[in-house]
């Protein structure tokens, strides 16, 4: 133990020479660090100074084109009224001809629907201006008779700063836009001797080179040492555009959080070059009228970290040198002791903790025989998980207990992963095939029976009927003594389950037979409409159930079999539905009023299970049942009872051509 002590106490010594270097190196860095933010800050505070002057020069140059346009737009529209022309019908050559006359660069006609239908720009022709403060704007211009501007704003085809002035003739159902560039334009200004500084000069002049021009903004790159690149962005609705390298685009992300924060900072990979992005906020309030500067400002300014890293290196270097000329056998000692005592068993038990992690509750855990505090975690954890061992399969047993009660389907078409998720009250509307079946006398037959009798027959029938529902993608919802409540997303699945039951019950019936017990007869009957499935009751006790008209006439359905004599009956809601009704053997039974209704309701028969003959003679008549009941439907009494008459020539005695007859009245 005084070993360990030992090389503990060495191995602190090391950590507390490292940790002291860090500090001094950490604080050297710190003090170049303020350094640099000093002047970075100055430089931003210069750049700010700066662009205020080329506002001034922006702003001039813009009233300039302003005044020019305010005059010569009525003038263009004029030209147009002259030639007794719309603007789509203008040539190219009548367009050109415009601008050379007026001074204009680019002429754009927009129609009240926000689109540019004739201009001198192919490029631009036919574009459609989203819904926007612009095309509101636009709307303020339509038929005022008045030139008005937006402006300046940045080109997002060219990237450069161009005006832009609008004018409604009134009478018109289109507003005139002029675009100017300001580059191209200010050499005509007051401000042209100026605008070097800010743009190159014209015909490739070489002069930015030779004199320094062109950098007013820039030239912080040769006062500072540090500074390694300076750019300043405008932002519009497209994104932020450089004002000194156009036409180059900030990313949509960094300006995104510089609108919403104020300041970004990045570092390059190598982690050299820290560019630092700023919105320029004096002129916030401003801008509410101002038309140079309604754009939100952002400076970016590159600079080199690399001599407060080099300090942080020459602090941390010297320390090394140290350490690994006096500590070697100190470090490799105390670095030994931990591995093997500390984090050997560790990694270990992260592995241990991985494998049960991934479901191998069985997993060993090792160390559980130390008498150290790694052992006794090793043990701790062992004990975990044997306890996680019995509550998974604690879990897994209670699941499956919950899932006798409360179907699967029903929390997948709740949207519920798990029991635990289902909240009193939880509803969803769904259009649903509802499926009642009922064991024909069934009270007569009970009464013969024990009470245990009674139960052991219940379940032996539904242990058989219940996974034909369930192969036909229905659940059931509950079950009502004899009588079982399902329910389908797809009429055509609640069909097929429903001549599936037939199907169970004859091998059902076989075997009763075999043991001298009499055969058992069930009713089905399936109705689709709109419901509503939720959750009800109260906090300490609820139930999955559906509420709907669709669930009361479908049970309705299902008694009905007993007064026709059949097995299954639909409702024409879920004859409608089915896929293809021709695939199954269907055929109209009745029109009724059923109990609790006030409309007729056409029924229908399913008679795929019926005798040969029987199901032969009713496929005669079929057709001529169905056009019955559309003859009804049409009010046409005489010809529905002639073809029911028909019917009955057809297969004497049928009770569904003698039921609908009676209809006929």
């Amino acid at each position: 133990m005084k070993r360990k002590a030992g090389l503990f106490l060495l191995a602190v010594i090391l950590a507390v020479t490292l940790g002291t270097a860090l500090v001094v190196s950490w604080q050297m860095y710190n003090l170049v660090s303020r350094k640099q933010a000093n002047q970075i800050d100055n430089i931003q505070a210069s750049l700010g100074e700066r662009f205020h002057v080329f506002e001034v020069m922006l702003r001039s140059q813009h009233v300039r084109i302003r005044d020019h346009m305010a005059k010569v737009l009525p003038l263009i529209a004029a030209d147009i009224d002259q030639l007794s022309l719309r603007p789509d019908q203008l040539t190219r050559d009548q367009m050109d001809a415009m601008t050379k006359k007026y001074g204009v660069e680019d002429i754009y006609f927009i129609d009240r629907s926000h689109k540019i239908f004739q201009t001198n720009s192919s490029t631009d022709m036919n574009m459609q201006f989203p819904e926007s403060d612009f095309t509101r704007f636009l709307d303020s211009v339509f038929g005022k008779d008045k030139v008005m501007g937006v402006g300046i704003d940045i080109s997002d085809a060219t990237g450069r700063l161009n005006t832009y002035i609008y004018y409604g003739p009134a009478g018109k159902d289109y507003v005139i836009e002029t675009s100017t560039e300001i580059q191209s334009s200010l050499e005509q200004g007051d401000f042209a001797w100026m605008s070097w500084y800010f743009f190159p000069p014209p015909n490739g002049s070489n002069e930015c080179q030779v004199e320094k021009k062109c950098d007013l903004f820039s030239d912080a790159l040769r006062h500072n040492e540090y500074v390694r690149a300076i750019d300043v962005y405008l932002v519009n609705e497209s994104g932020g555009w450089s004002l000194l390298h156009p036409p180059k685009k900030l990313d949509p992300a960094i300006v995104a959080r510089l609108v919403k924060g104020g300041e970004y900072q990045t570092t390059s990979p190598d982690g050299q070059l820290v560019t630092t992005y700023q919105h320029d906020a004096s002129q916030d309030e401003a801008a509410k009228d101002d038309p140079i500067v309604k754009r939100i400002v952002i400076n970016e300014i590159t600079y080199d970290v690399s001599l407060a890293r080099q300090a942080v290196i020459g602090v941390l270097g010297y320390s090394l040198v140290v350490m690994l000329i006096a500590l070697p056998l100190i470090f490799w000692l105390a670095s030994y002791f931990l591995q093997k005592q500390l984090l050997n068993p560790l990694f270990r038990l992260r592995s241990q903790a991985r494998a049960i992690a991934d479901g191998d509750l069985d997993h060993a855990i090792a160390d559980t025989g130390r008498r150290d505090e790694i052992g006794n975690l090793a043990t701790s954890f062992a004990t975990m998980r044997d306890a996680v061992r019995r509550t998974i399969l604690d879990l897994r047993e209670t699941n499956a207990s919950i899932e006798r009660f409360v179907p699967k389907a029903f929390l997948s078409i709740m949207g519920k992963p798990s029991i635990q998720s289902v909240k009193l009250g939880d509803n969803i509307r769904l259009n649903m095939t509802v499926l009642f079946s009922d064991i024909r006398n069934f009270t007569g037959q009970s009464e013969q029976m024990t009470p245990d009798e009674n139960f052991a027959f219940i379940n032996f029938y539904l242990e058989r009927m219940g996974p034909v529902i369930r192969a036909h993608n229905g659940f059931i919802d509950k079950y009502i003594g004899d009588a079982i409540m399902a329910l389908f997303e797809q009429p055509d699945d609640a069909l097929r389950a429903s001549l599936a039951m037939l199907d169970t019950l004859a091998a059902f019936n076989l075997e009763r037979q075999a043991g001298g017990l009499p055969p058992m007869a069930i009713g089905i009957g399936l109705n689709t409409g709109s419901l509503m499935l939720g959750t009800i009751g109260e906090s300490h006790r609820m139930d999955g159930t559906v509420i709907s008209d669709a669930v009361n006439l479908a049970a309705r359905i299902e008694s009905l079999t007993k007064t026709y004599g059949v097995g299954i009956l639909i409702s024409q809601n879920t004859y409608d539905q089915l896929s293809d009704p021709k695939a199954f053997n269907i055929r109209p039974i009745d029109v009724v009023v059923v109990k609790g209704k006030t409309k007729p309701v056409i029924i229908l028969e399913v008679f795929d299970r019926s005798p040969s003959a029987e199901r032969e003679a009713k496929l005669r008549t079929r057709d001529l049942l169905q056009a019955g009941i559309e003859a009804l439907g049409r009010r046409d009494s005489a010809a529905a009872r002639a073809i029911f008459e028909q019917c009955l020539a057809l297969y004497p005695g049928d009770p569904a051509a003698a039921n609908l007859l009676k209809s006929c009245a």
